[in-house]
């Protein structure tokens, strides 16, 4: 019986395991950063009646859901997506399809009320929730211009276990949140120089314009390449972004077999469509162009009788995160709005979309870093050839 009279921040810790794992949790399996966790659990239940009675003939119960949703704040260490998929890790395994098939499992750990951090009394959880079997369902990357940079994953699966005894999530697991905690910094490596500083927690300054390629159908974005959101001669931002937010949606579907009553697979549903939100204070308006018969510009291409074209989407960080989306984004939408009488500034948000492009890069855990790096590692080409260079992690952009 816990002596705790609640449950709060301080006395929380999970830790994501490779599926199978089955051994005690390490320092390098903790989540740090965390800002939330959630789980809930379904328990699907079909009725089954019969002539001559109202009342049920039997309450058939399937196989349980369970649904684990966490959020942090992008702070140096890893991301909760790749640790989640620890095996996809490497070559074209990082990719969409890669990490997909891969599988975790999840502790999460409840400690003492009585110490300020969960290894201050060097023990093992209390409880702990055991998860084994989970698949990644769903993950969004928001960058707003107020606050932290923030990632959110939602894992599924079929298996969720309290423990008071045996726990996993021992002393030496959770021996650095020890009150002196704080966020990584990358000291040495990065393709854009020695890094002294990552930062901290990620925040609207950590944007590094001069490694991103923002769509060219944003006002103000000049060509495809990398830094195309900055005046080449002063070095001033020509797109005053207010927010970047990339999500995608994995639809798991669950593959059955007689014999089994739980599913044998949950793969992605393909294809799968990623999506960028990108808002931006305008000065002169979207200037995207509606055409009955599409943009005479695209004439000649194979965009011909459309309005919007294929584009390059790459955003990267200080800390050494990036997102890359491919060449193969179309705007599905463009708002304008705001600036009203009651104040406040006009923006536009562009809405984009592909299918299958989402290589989610950390620096720290994988060593990638640039544009289309899945694409040149198949070809044997150098993934790092055309990423700017120079000391871009230590001053703003």
């Amino acid at each position: 019986m816990s002596l705790n009279d609640r449950i709060f921040y301080a006395t929380q810790a999970v830790g994501i395991q490779g599926h199978g794992d089955g051994g005690n949790v390490v320092p390098g399996d903790m989540v740090h950063g965390l800002q939330s966790v959630g789980m809930n659990t379904s328990f699907n239940l079909e009725q089954a009646f019969e002539l001559g009675q109202i009342e049920i003939y039997e309450n058939i119960e399937g196989t349980p859901d369970v649904e684990v949703t966490l959020e942090k704040v992008l702070d140096g260490y890893p991301l909760i997506y790749h640790m989640a998929t620890k095996d996809g890790l490497v070559g074209m395994g990082s990719g969409i399809a890669g990490r997909s098939k891969s599988r975790c499992d999840l502790r999460l750990g409840i400690f003492p009320d009585t110490n300020n951090n969960v290894a201050g009394g060097g023990a093992s959880a209390e409880a702990e929730v055991y998860c084994s079997g989970l698949y990644v369902s769903s993950i969004s990357y928001t960058i707003p211009t107020d606050g932290s940079m923030t990632e959110s994953v939602t894992l599924v699966g079929n298996n969720k276990q309290w423990l008071t005894s045996n726990q996993k999530l021992v002393s030496t697991a959770v021996a650095n949140f020890d009150g002196f905690d704080s966020p990584a910094a990358l000291t040495s490596g990065h393709p854009g120089g020695s890094i002294t500083a990552s930062g901290g927690i990620q925040q609207r300054e950590d944007v590094l314009l001069t490694a991103c390629m923002l769509p060219g159908s944003i006002q103000g974005v000049l060509g495809s390449g990398y830094g195309n959101g900055l005046n080449s001669s002063t070095g001033a931002p020509r797109v005053h972004l207010q927010s970047v937010s990339v999500s995608t949606d994995f639809s798991r579907e669950d593959i059955l077999e007689l014999g089994r009553k739980t599913p044998y697979a949950r793969p992605a549903t393909f294809p799968i469509e990623v999506t960028c939100e990108i808002e931006a204070v305008t000065t002169s308006g979207d200037f995207v162009n509606a055409y009955e018969f599409g943009d005479s510009a695209l004439n000649n291409t194979k965009a011909s009788g459309n309005n919007t074209s294929e584009e390059n989407i790459f955003i990267a960080t200080r800390a050494g995160y990036a997102w890359d989306l491919g060449n193969g984004n179309r705007l599905s939408s463009v708002s304008y709005g705001g600036g009203d009488a009651t104040g406040g500034n006009a923006t536009c948000t562009y809405s984009y979309t592909n299918f299958n492009e989402l290589d989610v890069q950390d620096y720290g855990a994988n060593g990638f870093i640039g544009f289309g790096v899945l694409n040149e590692l198949s070809a044997g080409a150098d993934p790092l050839a055309t990423f700017p260079t120079g000391d871009l992690y230590q001053t703003s952009p």
